[in-house]
């Protein structure tokens, strides 16, 4: 059983009756096809034995959740909850604090790294999520049934599973281990728009030079600027393509720019001028402040061994944890500790299972060794 909340009234009272919780489990369905900002449809809240879906689209003020959002007595169970968290802060203009995420909890727990919820479900209680609505317009009023039902089971399952996973983390001693990811993922700044660094998402900047990347990043910063002031994709201002092919080819007038392949001819004239400004901006961009991307080098013969003695280390910790090594660290995360000449990685809980293990390794203190058919590590 679930309720549908559908006004300012429904609403505040479901308010009152949870308002004492000390966790609610939270998901929310959205879309962000046709615009720049996610576009809230429902939201799915548990708390106290109650179930609701909460229809913004239908209630005129939604402000009373906030006092649950915010409430720094009441954990937000979400899960994989970036974009939840993002949609949150753009309603309430605050990121929801303190949280739980169950997909990071899982990876602490040996269950499964970046795992989807569906499967997470399955693995912990036995349950088979049902797909059928996972293409669903949330937009569409009035929502059917179905679609509310496949919605609160988000959270009817998030609820069951939380009280179990706090368990396991007690029972193993690593509830603390969660502290500092849950604190990154409540920071605004993780949230924050800036537009003057969107050109390094722009898909292949890789092929163009540093005096074009100049360039690119002064319409890459236009083109950002625009799509959110005007809520549309970043698409539907112009492509990645397209930003690539003026900033490769820097066009110096009208004519040359509708040259350009895939460049709508019916553009107004004055969208093309301000093109041509900024491209004449970046080209007046002084070298030493041009952008530059980060160019891994490929590592030599002999911090290839050292990687692959590392790898050996985290899988080594990672099994004595029983945790996949992926969640510790990945080999392109080591090689990048290598060719640095540092010799720790995190500051977390996954640096607290491996650094000490590192430094000793690379400093000649501990070496891997082989007993028993059990490869581990000597001091």
């Amino acid at each position: 059983m679930f309720d549908l909340i559908e006004t300012t009234e429904q609403l505040q009272n479901f308010v009152n009756k949870i308002s004492n919780a000390s966790w609610v489990a939270i998901d929310t369905e959205f879309l962000r096809e046709k615009t720049y900002y996610a576009k809230l449809c429902l939201v799915q809240v548990e708390a106290e034995g109650l179930r609701a879906c909460i229809d913004p689209l239908s209630i005129d003020d939604i402000s009373s959740f906030s006092s649950i959002l915010h409430n720094p007595n009441i954990v937000k169970v979400l899960h994989a909850a970036h974009q939840d968290l993002e949609i949150l802060l753009q309603l309430t203009g605050k990121v929801p604090a303190p949280i739980f995420d169950t997909q990071v909890a899982a990876s602490v727990l040996g269950i499964g790294d970046q795992m989807g919820y569906a499967r997470l479900v399955e693995d912990m209680l036995g349950v088979s999520l049902a797909k059928t609505q996972s293409r669903t317009d949330w937009s569409k009023r009035p929502l059917k049934p179905a679609q509310l039902e496949y919605a609160i089971d988000d959270v009817r399952y998030l609820a069951q599973i939380y009280p179990k996973m706090i368990d396991k983390l007690k029972e193993q001693d690593r509830l603390s281990w969660l502290d500092k990811d849950f604190t990154r993922a409540t920071d605004p700044e993780v949230y924050a728009s800036n537009a003057r660094e969107r050109w390094k998402k722009v898909r292949g900047n890789q092929v163009l030079k540093r005096p074009q990347l100049a360039i690119l990043r002064e319409l890459a910063a236009w083109r950002e600027d625009k799509a959110e002031k005007s809520d549309r994709p970043r698409k539907w201002i112009v492509s990645d393509d397209i930003l690539l092919d003026l900033s490769r080819q820097q066009p110096s007038n009208l004519t040359e720019i509708g040259e350009i392949r895939g460049i709508n001819a019916d553009r107004s004239s004055n969208t093309h001028q301000i093109w041509l400004d900024l491209i004449k901006k970046g080209q007046n961009t002084p070298e030493e402040e041009w952008p530059e991307l980060p160019r891994s080098k490929k590592p030599s013969p002999n911090q290839n061994a050292l990687i692959d003695l590392l790898m050996i280390v985290v899988q080594i910790q990672a099994k004595k944890h029983n945790i996949t090594a992926a969640v510790i660290a990945t080999r392109k995360q080591l090689a990048t500790l290598v060719q640095s000449g540092e010799s720790r990685l995190s500051d977390d809980w996954r640096g607290e299972l491996v650094n000490e293990q590192i430094h000793k390794v690379m400093s000649g203190e501990m070496t891997i060794g082989v007993e028993n058919s059990i490869v581990s590590l000597i001091e």
